[in-house]
Parts: C-alpha cells; structure tokens; sequence
C-alpha cells in the first residue's frame, strides 16, 4: 500500500498553469520515500511548469496496483478570494496593491472557463487513470511543512517548523509544532510581508531572472558593503512577535516583483554589489528575528524548515549559530519542487495514526542508469569506454585523471532529487586551482559569483570547516555554509568564497560507497580529501537524468571523462584510461 504525492495543475496546456517545479513522490506503508523526481528532469525543461505526466508514469513502475491514495498540494478552493477578504483592512491602507490583487484575479478569470473551473473546484487534479482514488488536497505551506517535518531525523522530539518562500496560496510562510507524529498549526504569514518576494524583486532588478538566479544574487553579496541599503530596507519594516510587518513601499514591491519601477526607486544609485549585500544582510537581519521569537515562544530548539528562502545557504549557516537554536533541518528539496512529497506526507500522515517522521537520509530517489544504458548510449556517440571489475578500480582510474586536473562528469545510479547535485549526476575536479571557477564555468557557460562547492569525505571534515558536527545532517545534502579553517584556505581555495565560507556535501561511505571511494582513492594520491562538485548539466538545463542526457551534456562542455553507470569514457578515446 503506497501513497502518491503530486505538485502541479492538471492541464496540457502550460498557460493554464501557475506552479513551477512540478513533480511527484511515492511512499511505502511505513512513509519511506521509495521514488521522487521533478517533471524538468524528464521533460528536459528547467522549471517545469506542466502537469507531471512524465513523473507520474516513472514513480508508479511497479506500483500501480499499490497506490491506494493520494495527496496533491495545489491552488485551493477560492483561497486568494479568501485572503483578500480576510486581509480588508491591509488592504483599505494599501490601495495600490489592492489593484494590483484585483488584477492578478482577473487574470486567472481570464482563463478558459472550464480551466477556471477545475482550478477552482478541484476536478482535474489528478489524472483520469487515478482519478478514483481517495485524494486529499494539501495547502502549499502545509505540504511545505510537511516535507520537513515528517522528514527531519527526530521522530520522538518536538520540534518547531517554519516554512517561508515567495508566495504560495496567499501566504509567504508558516509556523508548526511537530511533536508525536502530528502537525499543529500556529501561523500563516500573509503575501503582502513575503521577506522572499522582495529577494525575488531585486534578483530581476540586478539583472538576473526572478525565482531561478537568487543564487547569483547571494554570491554577488560578499562583494559590497550590506550597510547603506540593509538599514533603507529595514526602515520599512517593523519586526513584531508574529511575523515581519512591511509598510507600503515593500509590500508594493511584492505585488509589483516583475516591475523594475518600485525597486528601481528604492536601490537608487547604490552599486549592484551594494545592492546584493545590503539584501542578503536585510534577509538574514528579518529571518533571524522572527525565528527567535518563535523559539522563544515555543521553548523548542530543534528547528526544520522549508521553503525557497531556505534555499538561502548563508541564511541556513546564520540560524545554526543562534544560541536559541539546537540543531537545524533543512529539507533538501526545499522549494516547489518538494510539494509533492510533503503533500504525500501529508496524506500518508492522515490515513496512518502511528505515522513519526522518518528521516530521508538520502536524496537518491530517482532514475538510475542501467549497464546497457550507458552502453547503448555511448556507443550511439562514437565513445570508446572502459569497465573497470569492481568498485576500487575505477575510482583509482578516477583518481589518476582528476590528480592531473582533469574534469570528470559523473552520471550512475539514481539521480538525485532536489537542486542539488550529490555526486551521482556531478563534475567532479580538483579544488586546489582557484582558477577553475572562471575558466570551467566558461566551458560550461555559466555566470556564477559563488564558487563551486567541496564534497569532502566526513571524517576530515573538522579539517576543513569551523563547527561542522557529525550531527549536522543538513551537510549532507549542501544547504549550509561553513567557515573555512587555514587549512581548507591553503589547499582547497578553488571551493572558498572569498567571505572564507564554503557549501560542503559532508559524505558518509554508507551514503554513496562509489563516490566515497573515488574520494578515498584521490585523497591517497594527493592528500586532499576533498573535490569540487557542481551539477552535471549544461547552462540553463536541468541536470541530466538518462544516459542520453549525459553524454549530449559531456560532448558539448567538451570535458575530459565520463563515468556512466560502470562505463568510463575519455573525451580522446584514444587515450589510455
């Protein structure tokens, strides 16, 4: 008996649709995650907007027969209507973004009727050939909290759950007690005083593209002085015991995020970089105490979270150092794209009264790529492959290529679920030459601010980063920086930021006994134990998934090897490898 979870509006056509990241994930009995993925891996679109057809067809291989119910986190029943009714009197001071409320409400009224309709009511939120299954419709910041709750590792403590992102049925966040297996509800945060929408702002602002670059933003803040535009922004908000209150000029400012008129006024004539610091300082400042309030409130210090705004890394390494905080969990799909698990978990927490989180130590839920696979695919493009007899063997091959500063795209057994990649759909290279942020992101054709990320083998953690401890489970999955010791400085600066930190994947053998060991067989030659790893996908493209994938993405980055599935491959066949 399995449930379903599913994110996206039911429609073909993407210009009845408002989500992005749209995807499924499939439980067993007990709420283990047995498959999850984003429609974009499949469907080769970045930030997949339609109906996971796709996903729905890959999650339930073998498990048709098992579904026996389904969550779907989704637009509810006239919830916008609700919230503009139930926020009159912000409304009555703030005239402009109530126009620009009735606008947005027109626009989903001009869709086709019988699209409004099923929007509404929620017919078509699932497919016909499992449209007769028991359905339970989850609200986005439900489904969000869901998916860190019932997935952080303390099944048997209380623990406080916050969720913020830019918007998502009316609200920007939410705040819960997780404790004996069950939610309870204490906030939601209305959209006017979404601290993520005004991120969102000023990313288009600085010339990137709104709710897919706010990274760039965060690695264009260590280069400016955050204090001139930190202290504009925070004048225009009151920080109270519930949540963050903007006044009109920031509240207009996220009902207008794709119009340049509000931010423009508001950054003035500060430099771009000014502009990134003063709002990655003003974001963590607003987060910051609002999650102390709450801690103090509740008296509860363990803390899991979710939402894009936890996408945030800096932010992330800010709450693990408050005094009030005990340890944090950051959900590794932390935006949309996880809405289908929460909502899964959700349903399956609704039907299953025993129901205690269950910690997902591992984001290895989707395709893998099987032997014949890569075999067929590598043979379709002409490249000559080796396959090594076990496991040593190719990661000491491996090794002897990244020791000579070699890139080697990795792409074998199931493909990570979430952002990040996690060494199964990952470029891995050496992190001693800094030079490789410029020249490989060239080759990649990437614009980054940040430099690419360290995967380091956990027992020489402490070596390398300022108060990881084996107890930070969110470092497995590279949601948190960390300050970097003088050593890591010396001999991995290429994965240095030039604030000192860096975003580590802390790898355990257990969790990928492949990667760890080609981790294992370069740290023997060189001894460094850590590489660079950054996602194995080409500028603008989702991560590979199939074997397909990654040999297209492989030729055109022009890289030096390619492990797929127990295939390695070199760009000059000819060479030995």
């Amino acid at each position: 008996m399995t449930t379903l979870g599913i994110y996206g509006y039911c429609s073909r056509n993407p210009s009845h649709g408002g989500t992005h990241n749209s995807g499924t994930a499939l439980l067993d009995e007990q709420g283990n995650i047995i498959a999850a993925i984003e429609e974009e891996r499949l469907s080769r679109v970045k930030m997949e907007s339609t109906y996971p057809f796709r996903c729905i067809d890959y999650t339930m291989q073998g498990h048709a027969s098992d579904i026996h119910q389904i969550g779907v986190a989704r637009f509810p029943r006239l919830e916008m209507m609700s919230q503009v009714l139930e926020n009159a009197a912000f409304w009555a001071r703030h005239t402009d973004q109530f126009k620009q409320t009735l606008h947005f409400l027109n626009v989903m009224l001009s869709f086709p009727a019988n699209a409004m309709a099923e929007k509404l009511s929620g017919k078509g939120a699932v497919p016909d050939h499992i449209a007769d299954l028991p359905r339970q419709n989850v609200r986005h910041h439900h489904a969000h909290a869901a998916s860190a709750y019932y997935c952080c590792p303390w099944p048997d403590e209380d623990v406080l759950v916050i969720t913020l992102d830019g918007s998502g049925d009316a609200h920007c966040g939410s705040v819960w007690i997780g404790r004996e297996g069950r939610m309870q509800h204490l906030l939601w945060i209305p959209s006017p005083h979404s601290v993520g929408n005004v991120y969102t702002a000023f990313t288009r602002h600085l010339g990137f593209l709104p709710t897919r670059h706010e990274g760039k933003v965060l690695g264009l803040a260590a280069y400016g002085d955050p204090g001139p535009f930190a202290a504009l922004l925070l004048s225009h908000v009151t920080l109270e015991k519930d949540y963050p209150k903007f006044d009109t000029d920031l509240a207009q400012l996220v009902y207008q995020r794709f119009s340049p008129d509000v931010a423009a006024r508001l950054a003035g004539t500060l430099k771009r970089e000014e502009v990134a610091a003063g709002l990655q300082h003003f974001t963590e400042v607003v987060v910051l105490d609002f999650i102390r309030n709450w801690v103090a409130k509740t008296g509860i210090g363990k803390l899991a979270v979710a939402g894009g705004v936890f996408a945030n890394v800096k932010l992330n390494q800010r709450i693990m150092h408050l005094d009030e905080v005990e340890n944090l969990y950051i959900q590794p799909n932390m935006g949309d794209g996880g809405l289908s698990l929460g909502a899964a978990k959700v349903a399956h927490s609704e039907h299953s009264p025993a129901a205690r989180p269950v910690f997902m130590h591992t984001a290895y839920l989707g395709p893998d790529i099987s032997n014949a696979e890569a075999a067929q695919a590598l043979e379709k493009a002409g490249l000559a492959s080796e396959v090594f007899a076990t496991t040593d063997q190719m990661a000491a091959g491996v090794a002897d290529i990244l020791a000579a500063g070699k890139v080697v795209a990795r792409a074998a057994g199931r493909m990570e679920y979430g952002p990040r990649a996690l060494g199964n759909r990952t470029l891995f290279a050496s992190c001693s030459d800094p030079s490789i942020n410029a020249w490989l992101n060239e080759k990649l054709k990437r614009t980054e601010f940040m430099p690419f990320a360290p995967i380091i083998m956990e027992e020489y953690a402490q070596d390398y980063f300022i108060g990881w401890k084996p107890e930070h489970v969110s470092a497995r999955f590279m949601t948190i920086t960390y300050d970097a010791t003088d050593f890591a400085k010396q001999h991995i600066p290429a994965a240095i930021h030039v604030d000192g930190t860096a975003r580590p994947q802390v790898l355990r053998e257990e969790d990928n006994p492949e990667v760890y060991a080609i981790l294992k067989a370069f740290h023997a030659r060189t001894g460094i134990a850590a590489l660079i790893n950054t996602s194995f996908n080409m500028h603008e493209e989702p991560i590979v998934c199939s074997a397909e994938d990654a040999v297209r993405a492989f030729q055109q980055g022009h890289l030096d090897a390619l492990i797929c599935a127990n295939h390695l491959a070199r760009a000059n066949s000819s060479d030995e490898v």
